[in-house]
């Protein structure tokens, strides 16, 4: 398989705002949020399909997932946050996490994406990760 942004990220070639990292996965902010917060959580692995991941890859990327959006319901006082697995656009598998502040359908959220400001999101990435640990 060919490298993919995520790897990119991933090994330093590209800059993200990690908020989360450890032998699986990483967590980082996404830079075309349609909310505040909007996070990805990403094996190394780059695998396309999420149910060809290894069972403990797989097991582990919601159990991180669950932890960042406990972080993300604290931290942005939201309602909820949503969760979206993805892995068409980029070819590798990744869990988007949609941080709610309002009961507002996450369809209609989704088309809403727009280029962060980096230092909003260095400032937010570093708070997050603080409370992560």
């Amino acid at each position: 398989m060919s490298e993919t942004i995520f790897t990119k990220i991933i090994n330093g070639d590209i800059p993200g705002h990690f908020i989360y990292e450890d032998d699986t996965c990483v967590a980082i902010l996404d830079a075309f949020p349609a909310v505040r917060g909007q996070s990805l959580v990403i094996p190394k692995q780059p695998e396309p399909y999420v149910f060809a991941l290894p069972e403990d890859v797989y097991q582990h990327l919601f159990l991180v997932a669950k932890r960042i959006s406990t972080v993300l319901d604290t931290e942005l006082d939201t309602v909820r946050t949503c969760l979206v697995v993805e892995g068409f656009e980029v070819p590798h598998t990744h869990i988007k996490l949609y941080p709610m502040r309002e009961e507002t359908p996450l369809g209609a959220i989704m088309q809403q994406q727009t280029e962060a400001n980096q230092a909003e999101l260095a400032t937010l990435a570093q708070t997050l990760k603080t409370q992560l640990g």
